[in-house]
């Protein structure tokens, strides 16, 4: 027979195909992806189904499934960015010996850090602003504790004083050692010894102790109360600070109590709105006497 009768009942395999993927998506109302089937991507062709062709996998994704989706992602951005969860409600300063930690909070409370979401605040603007208004800081880290906390860990320079008797200068070390003679007006505290006792490098002044809480004070007296502070004086004795401000009054401090303690007295002076024209004391049995 040198003719093969038609079959009138063939169907060509494209026609197939396409009445095979369009009965698919009429069923379904989705997204629909089409891929080869991992084990059938090395067939060759010739192994082919010959009216489907290579062995497809489908993979339907319906409406609904996108919409849940979509509802999930635009909540966990909403819960991370805008939700008061993650907004900062504390801060922590660990590792401070001299700075006190109140006036360290306080300084990044006037500048909005609370309540700012913990995932964008710019901590690197955080030290940098830390680092150039405190002087005394030599590093800083500031770490995110979640859900709503700030951590800031800081490492101080070492307390040092200038201790002018007579007319002379002695840089003190972060001991009270007397390290050298110095003319040069360095930005440290200055305390001056109204006895005038004679010093020699290599001599012990004053204690730690001592050195501390004179830097502990002049930093809060300056940072959180704003005073322009001329200098310190002791007479006799170390056990008794004079600061002397440049709007004429002076603070007289008890070295040997807490600086905080006697710092927040010094507070509740100045927000009962007393006038302040010749001194405050502070030293006297947890007194305050001002005039």
């Amino acid at each position: 027979m040198l003719f093969k009768k038609k079959n009138k009942n063939f169907v060509s395999r494209q026609k197939r195909l396409e009445e095979y993927y369009s009965k698919d998506k009429k069923s379904k109302l989705g997204i629909i992806f089409k891929k080869n089937i991992a084990a059938a991507k090395n067939l060759p062709k010739k192994y082919a189904n010959p009216f489907f062709g290579r062995p497809i996998k489908k993979i339907h994704i319906s409406y609904t499934k996108i919409f849940i989706v979509i509802l999930l992602l635009a909540g966990t951005v909403y819960l991370l960015f805008f939700s008061s969860i993650f907004r900062v409600k504390r801060i922590v300063v660990v590792n401070n010996s001299i700075l006190i930690e109140g006036d360290i909070i306080k300084f990044l409370e006037e500048r909005n850090i609370k309540d700012k979401n913990i995932f964008l605040l710019n901590t690197e603007q955080v030290k940098g602003v830390l680092s150039e208004y405190y002087k005394r800081v030599e590093e800083v880290r500031v770490y995110r504790v979640l859900p709503a906390k700030i951590k800031i860990k800081v490492k101080e320079k070492p307390s040092t004083a200038v201790w002018r008797t007579g007319e002379k200068m002695y840089l003190l070390d972060n001991s009270g050692f007397a390290t050298t003679e110095t003319e040069e007006s360095l930005k440290m505290p200055v305390v001056t010894d109204l006895s005038s006792l004679a010093v020699n490098v290599g001599d012990r002044i004053v204690t730690k102790n001592f050195i501390d809480f004179v830097n502990m004070v002049d930093g809060s007296l300056q940072k959180r109360f704003g005073l322009g502070v001329l200098g310190y004086s002791v007479e006799q004795t170390t056990f008794e600070l004079k600061a002397h401000i440049n709007s004429g009054f002076y603070i007289l401090f008890d070295t040997l109590s807490d600086a905080v303690n006697q710092l927040d007295k010094l507070a509740k002076v100045y927000q009962t709105g007393e006038t302040i024209s010749e001194y405050v004391i502070l030293s006297i049995d947890g007194r305050v006497i001002v005039k």
